[in-house]
């Protein structure tokens, strides 16, 4: 009786010891939740024919790891967008209230973007933008992007959701070897939700996209230069409950958060690891603890 008794201590403690390490292991390797925003994305292609250098950049960025809180922006330029971009009313925003709520969103106005200081009209001017993404338990993941109509304009005409073509001038773009030109603006509202297997959407995108292409001819009548000039992003924002958005923007994410003290970060449902499929004790302590944890959908 004895030997029995110390043999079922024996093996509880060690129930107890792999449980912890599982434990431990899971807490380390959970990516865990998140939501980010940008405010500008710009990207100028480099046309040597039009005297235009090529630049990449981004302005203002809010992010949120699965630990909870709330980033309201930081609008630190060291790409240098604010050469080409001016902002008014610029707000983002990055809220994580596990396991009530996840948000992002940007709220600015464009006041110009130029792509060189020549340029006689700002090729972009807005009025406000609004962008968001959210999700929740107790429904779908949504996307929001706002403006309202008539109040995204380039060259001064209004740009709305679709393709335009716009007639220039070389001395609006500020290209000194171009008498004529028309562009072609491609507005892209993105509104995009992802589903996972077992629920709803749980993960979901925002921004307003802008592609500006030009066909450009010089005075005697020559092409001077045909394809793209820029493209902007607006208020780019991303929520994604299982994690997805790590793997689609690596070295954007935050690292995870260690799990408080006394308490285990959230972890996925175990699997029966016991003989013909049934749980062990730590399986079935496992599923307890991931039942309430994480951004999971409430059962029915």
């Amino acid at each position: 009786m004895a030997t029995t008794l110390r043999s079922l201590l024996l093996t509880a403690t060690g129930s107890v010891a792999v449980l912890g390490a599982v434990l431990a292991m899971r807490a380390t390797a959970a990516t865990g939740e998140f939501v980010l925003v940008r405010g500008v994305e710009l990207e100028i292609r480099g046309i040597p024919a039009l005297g235009q250098e090529a630049f990449t950049g981004s302005w203002g960025r809010a992010s949120m790891g699965s630990s909870g809180g709330e980033d309201g922006g930081d609008w630190d330029d060291p790409d240098g967008v604010r050469a080409f971009v001016s902002l008014a009313g610029r707000q983002l925003r990055a809220r994580v209230a596990a396991p009530v709520s996840w948000e992002a969103g940007g709220r600015f106005r464009v006041r110009h973007l130029r792509l060189n200081p020549r340029a006689g009209l700002p090729l972009l001017v807005t009025g406000t933008v609004r962008t968001g993404v959210s999700w929740r338990p107790s429904g779908p993941a949504g996307s929001s992007v706002v403006a309202a109509p008539g109040s995204v304009a380039v060259l001064g005409q209004p740009v709305e959701a679709g393709t335009t073509s716009i007639p220039a001038t070389g001395v609006q773009l500020g290209y000194p070897g171009v008498t004529t030109a028309v562009l072609t603006v491609v507005r892209t509202d993105v509104r995009k939700t992802s589903p996972y297997t077992g629920g709803g959407p749980r993960a979901a995108e925002a921004g307003m996209t802008l592609a500006i292409s030009g066909r450009m001819v010089g005075a005697s009548g020559d092409v001077v230069y045909d394809g793209p000039l820029a493209e902007v992003t607006l208020g780019g924002a991303s929520v994604d409950c299982a994690g997805d958005a790590a793997r689609r923007e690596p070295g954007l994410t935050p690292p995870p958060a260690p799990a408080p003290s006394g308490a285990p970060a959230s972890a996925p449902p175990a699997t029966g690891g016991g003989p013909d499929g049934t749980p062990t004790f730590a399986d079935s302590l496992l599923s307890m603890l991931a039942a309430s944890a994480g951004c999971s959908r409430p059962s029915a």
